[in-house]
Protein backbone atom coordinates (compact mmCIF):
# COMPACT_ATOMS: atom_id res chain seq x y z
CA UNK A 1 0.00 0.00 0.00
CA UNK A 2 1.56 3.30 -0.59
CA UNK A 3 1.92 5.21 2.17
CA UNK A 4 0.58 8.99 2.02
CA UNK A 5 3.23 11.64 3.06
CA UNK A 6 1.92 14.50 4.68
CA UNK A 7 2.73 17.73 3.25
CA UNK A 8 3.88 20.44 5.43
CA UNK A 9 2.23 23.54 5.76
CA UNK A 10 4.93 26.26 3.96
CA UNK A 11 5.45 28.72 7.15
CA UNK A 12 4.73 32.30 5.90
CA UNK A 13 8.33 34.14 5.84
CA UNK A 14 8.49 35.65 9.45
CA UNK A 15 7.87 39.77 9.01
CA UNK A 16 10.75 41.62 9.88
CA UNK A 17 9.97 44.25 12.57
CA UNK A 18 9.78 47.38 11.08
CA UNK A 19 12.08 49.70 12.74
CA UNK A 20 11.12 53.07 13.09
CA UNK A 21 13.53 55.17 11.16
CA UNK A 22 14.06 58.24 13.61
CA UNK A 23 13.06 61.20 11.74
CA UNK A 24 15.81 62.65 10.07
CA UNK A 25 16.56 65.92 11.66
CA UNK A 26 15.50 69.15 10.10
CA UNK A 27 17.79 71.03 7.40
CA UNK A 28 18.92 74.52 8.68
CA UNK A 29 17.43 77.26 7.05
CA UNK A 30 20.58 79.60 5.81
CA UNK A 31 19.00 83.12 6.38
CA UNK A 32 20.75 86.25 5.25
CA UNK A 33 17.79 89.05 6.07
CA UNK A 34 19.18 91.83 8.50
CA UNK A 35 16.86 92.37 11.43
CA UNK A 36 14.36 95.50 10.56
CA UNK A 37 14.46 94.95 6.80
CA UNK A 38 11.27 93.54 4.74
CA UNK A 39 12.56 90.91 2.77
CA UNK A 40 11.55 90.76 -1.01
CA UNK A 41 9.26 87.69 -2.53
CA UNK A 42 12.50 86.74 -5.00
CA UNK A 43 15.41 86.62 -1.56
CA UNK A 44 12.39 84.60 -0.57
CA UNK A 45 11.68 82.20 -3.32
CA UNK A 46 15.78 82.19 -3.25
CA UNK A 47 15.52 80.99 0.43
CA UNK A 48 12.59 78.32 -0.10
CA UNK A 49 14.16 77.04 -3.33
CA UNK A 50 17.95 76.41 -1.74
CA UNK A 51 16.25 74.74 1.62
CA UNK A 52 14.28 72.16 -0.66
CA UNK A 53 16.47 71.65 -3.26
CA UNK A 54 14.59 72.57 -6.45
CA UNK A 55 14.45 75.39 -8.84
CA UNK A 56 13.72 78.68 -7.93
CA UNK A 57 10.95 78.89 -10.75
CA UNK A 58 9.99 75.40 -9.45
CA UNK A 59 9.73 77.06 -5.65
CA UNK A 60 7.55 80.22 -6.70
CA UNK A 61 5.04 77.79 -8.35
CA UNK A 62 4.52 75.93 -5.14
CA UNK A 63 4.40 79.04 -2.95
CA UNK A 64 2.28 80.58 -5.00
CA UNK A 65 -0.15 77.50 -5.09
CA UNK A 66 0.51 77.20 -1.44
CA UNK A 67 -0.56 80.64 -1.01
CA UNK A 68 -3.48 80.75 -3.41
CA UNK A 69 -5.53 77.44 -1.81
CA UNK A 70 -3.88 79.47 2.03
CA UNK A 71 -6.27 82.17 0.61
CA UNK A 72 -9.22 80.49 -0.71
CA UNK A 73 -10.03 78.99 2.98
CA UNK A 74 -9.69 82.39 4.28
CA UNK A 75 -12.10 83.68 2.17
CA UNK A 76 -14.64 80.95 2.65
CA UNK A 77 -14.31 81.67 6.41
CA UNK A 78 -11.89 78.53 7.48
CA UNK A 79 -9.13 79.14 9.67
CA UNK A 80 -5.81 77.62 8.24
CA UNK A 81 -3.43 76.67 10.82
CA UNK A 82 -0.08 76.72 8.70
CA UNK A 83 2.33 74.59 10.96
CA UNK A 84 4.51 76.29 14.21
CA UNK A 85 3.87 79.87 12.67
CA UNK A 86 0.33 80.14 13.66
CA UNK A 87 -3.42 80.33 12.80
CA UNK A 88 -4.50 83.31 9.83
CA UNK A 89 -8.41 83.72 9.74
CA UNK A 90 -10.77 86.48 9.00
CA UNK A 91 -12.32 88.55 12.38
CA UNK A 92 -15.61 89.95 11.93
CA UNK A 93 -16.09 93.37 13.71
CA UNK A 94 -19.33 94.89 15.04
CA UNK A 95 -20.46 98.33 14.02
CA UNK A 96 -20.00 100.59 16.79
CA UNK A 97 -20.01 104.46 18.00
CA UNK A 98 -17.33 106.31 17.64
CA UNK A 99 -15.74 109.94 18.09
CA UNK A 100 -14.81 112.12 15.68
CA UNK A 101 -11.27 113.39 17.15
CA UNK A 102 -11.39 117.00 15.88
CA UNK A 103 -14.89 117.60 16.85
CA UNK A 104 -15.68 115.25 19.44
CA UNK A 105 -18.92 114.61 17.42
CA UNK A 106 -20.41 110.99 17.69
CA UNK A 107 -20.01 108.79 14.67
CA UNK A 108 -21.31 105.49 13.77
CA UNK A 109 -18.64 103.26 12.04
CA UNK A 110 -19.82 100.33 10.24
CA UNK A 111 -19.40 96.49 10.78
CA UNK A 112 -16.36 95.58 8.97
CA UNK A 113 -14.18 92.23 8.58
CA UNK A 114 -10.17 92.00 8.70
CA UNK A 115 -7.54 89.33 8.22
CA UNK A 116 -6.51 88.27 11.57
CA UNK A 117 -2.90 86.22 12.46
CA UNK A 118 -2.40 84.80 15.77
CA UNK A 119 0.67 82.73 16.51
CA UNK A 120 1.37 79.32 17.81
CA UNK A 121 2.76 78.83 21.26
CA UNK A 122 5.56 77.27 19.84
CA UNK A 123 6.29 80.26 17.91
CA UNK A 124 5.28 82.85 21.03
CA UNK A 125 8.19 80.82 22.47
CA UNK A 126 10.81 80.83 19.93
CA UNK A 127 10.31 84.82 19.38
CA UNK A 128 10.17 84.62 23.88
CA UNK A 129 13.70 83.59 23.98
CA UNK A 130 12.29 81.08 26.15
CA UNK A 131 10.92 82.84 28.95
Amino acid sequence: MARKVAKKAKKAPAKKAAKKAAAPAPKAVKVTAVPGKAVTASALLQSVADHSGMKKSEAKAFVEGYLDVVKAYVMKGAKVKIGDVGMIMIRHRKARMGRNPQTGEPVKIKASKKLAFRQSAVMKAQVMGGR
